[in-house]
């Protein structure tokens, strides 16, 4: 019987004929954690007002801005595309020209083609400037005058 005891203890304490059992045996792997971010941008815009001005005067140039959110290092361009006429709400036939610039000593018009705004992205909004400026006569037919210009962000 003292056999039988000793045997069960040395067994249960993992010794047995006076060798021990081997350490716990491990096996490992690796594995990613991962994310894709994507470029994204916004835009949105201000209206450029000209105000109220009385027929055949000067018009002093008006500045709206672009608000762009492009990701961090994210290139992007913006171009505008408009007519080049504000058009009388009522009279389709009676226009007043104007230009877009990027800056008061511009001569290149700002379009959607040649002349683009390009910058890259920080995450956060990006102010741009748009400068208009009045090049054809105001001594038109009196009425509020209009026209709807594109910004596209292109990234």
């Amino acid at each position: 019987m003292k056999n039988l005891i000793t045997a069960t203890l040395l067994a249960t304490t993992g010794l047995f004929a006076g060798q021990s059992f081997a350490a716990d045996k491990t096996a490992s792997t690796n594995f990613q954690v991962k994310i894709q971010v994507l470029s994204t941008c916004e835009i949105n815009a201000t209206d450029i007002d000209f105000g109220s001005v009385n027929s055949n005067t000067a018009v002093a140039d008006k500045t709206g801005n672009l608000n762009v959110t492009c990701t961090n290092l994210t290139p992007y361009s913006v171009g505008l595309k408009g007519s080049g006429k504000m058009t009388h709400q009522t009279d389709g036939t009676a226009t007043i020209d104007y230009q877009l610039f990027k800056a008061s000593g511009d001569t290149a018009q700002w379009d959607n083609d040649n002349n683009q705004y390009s910058a890259s992205g920080t995450g956060a909004v990006q102010t741009i400037p748009v400068l208009a400026k009045v090049s054809g006569s105001t001594n038109v037919r009196a009425g509020n005058y209009a026209d709807t210009v594109t910004a596209t962000v292109t990234y």
